[in-house]
């Protein structure tokens, strides 16, 4: 599972370094089966996995039992986290925003929790994205899009819905690759469009049509080694950390 997601994500590995939160507090919100969690924890972090499923908490515990690593494991409403103000150094949600009923109230839980010195690390979905293009146009399957509640956000949104922070910084990952998962006329009008795309785009354009939207998020003016790799800024121009 773990070389799927990572295979799947592999900007995962550069822009969380696990290493780096170390003897830290972290929650991993909406840790699902624990694929993320497990790598955190193997780091040596102080890790809690929340979720609302308890069918994968259970996975999340079994993968830590076969990979031989302790977490703290709890069931709750990711809108009331079951925490005191202040107490974790990051806080890791990875697509969870795109799911639940308030996110505006999650994303005010998470600064609440958040020490005065730590990250938030989030991740929400393109609405103008390659991928969702696909989805669209040519039925490309998302896998989650129809599940209750699902939404995507452009980037104008995600940034107004970080603004409890005093600082965030957003980029494009999971850049357009051709899809060879379906074939027909509207298969090979995408693949065909995005050849184009990808060979007349300028590489700062191109990297907005990528699929996830994710920030690093802080309460003050923080930077930290622990979201590593190229920042994108409001105009799409890349810099260096």
């Amino acid at each position: 599972m773990d070389a799927y997601r990572y295979g799947r994500l592999d900007y995962l590995s550069d822009l969380v370094d696990f290493e780096f939160w170390r003897a830290r507090d972290v929650l991993d919100l909406g840790c699902g089966a624990g694929l993320d969690l497990v790598r955190f924890a193997r780091a040596g972090a102080r890790v809690v996995g929340l979720d609302l499923s308890a069918r994968a908490l259970a996975m999340a515990g079994d993968y830590l039992r076969v990979s031989g690593l302790n977490a703290s494991l709890m069931r709750a409403d990711a809108a009331q986290l079951p925490f005191v103000q202040a107490s974790f150094d990051l806080v890791f949600c990875h697509g969870v925003l795109s799911f639940v009923r308030d996110e505006k109230a999650l994303v005010e839980e998470i600064r609440r929790i958040l020490r005065p010195d730590g990250t938030a690390i989030l991740m929400v979905y393109n609405r103008h994205s390659a991928m969702y293009m696909a989805h669209r146009i040519a039925g490309l399957p998302l896998g989650h899009a129809d599940a209750p509640g699902f939404r995507t956000h452009s980037r104008a949104e995600f940034e107004a819905l970080l603004a409890p922070f005093g600082t965030s910084e957003v980029r494009y990952e999971r850049l357009p690759a051709r899809t060879s998962q379906r074939s027909g006329p509207r298969v090979m009008l995408f693949n065909t469009a995005l050849g184009i795309v990808r060979r007349v785009l300028p590489e700062t354009w191109f990297q907005a049509i990528g699929w996830h939207l994710i920030a690093k998020c802080s309460i003050g003016e923080k930077r930290d080694p622990g979201f590593g790799g190229d920042v994108f800024t409001d105009d799409g121009s890349k810099g260096q950390r």
